[in-house]
């Protein structure tokens, strides 16, 4: 079995092999089928195996594995220009969906069992895990508002705009639900 380090090192070195290509694809130059195509298989390949080397697995890991999974193939198939890519436009949108609809599963609804039932313990995790759920929020909106901008993607009412301001909007809740650091006593 291959240990987790080289994992995580090849799958660097993997991602790194995606951006040259892009890089090769934007300047046009010649190999930029083969890096990209290498690359994406050894994300796909990489992060299967830190995948199953995980030990337990969640809804939400199964969820970012599909997720990955669709992006790649999306990628692949848009930026070489292959046909039917738009299919994998739509799984990958759905795989957006899942992935965010299951982070909010895991965050709102995780129990820990070597937590006491404890009011104050309780209400201290449900606003930590709140303040993170706004963080993380900001994050994605910011970003995937910004790949729909640049994309001029539009799925219904969401467009890029419109994720820039639940992201810039989620960030300004963030600032004003901070997570509390101190124990309870």
């Amino acid at each position: 079995m291959i240990s987790k380090q080289k994992v995580r090192l090849f799958l660097r070195l993997s991602i790194s092999t995606i951006f040259i290509g892009a890089l090769f694809k934007v300047l046009h130059l010649q190999g930029t089928n083969v890096l990209m195509g290498l690359g994406t298989l050894g994300v796909l390949i990489f992060y299967s195996l830190q995948f199953h080397q995980k030990k337990p697995k969640r809804v939400l890991d199964y969820s970012k594995l599909f997720l990955l999974i669709a992006f790649l193939f999306h990628y692949i198939f848009r930026v070489l220009h292959w046909s039917y890519g738009y299919i994998f436009t739509f799984i990958f949108r759905g795989a957006l969906i899942l992935i965010v609809v299951s982070y909010f599963y895991e965050v709102l609804f995780d129990k820990d069992d070597e937590i006491p039932n404890d009011s104050i313990i309780t209400q201290n995790k449900l606003r930590n895990n709140l303040s993170h759920l706004f963080y993380v929020l900001a994050g994605i909106g910011i970003i995937i508002g910004a790949f729909f901008k640049i994309l001029h993607w539009e799925f219904g009412f969401i467009n890029g705009g419109t994720l820039l301001i639940f992201g810039l909007c989620c960030a300004i809740l963030s600032v004003f639900m901070p997570a509390s650091n101190s124990e309870p006593k």
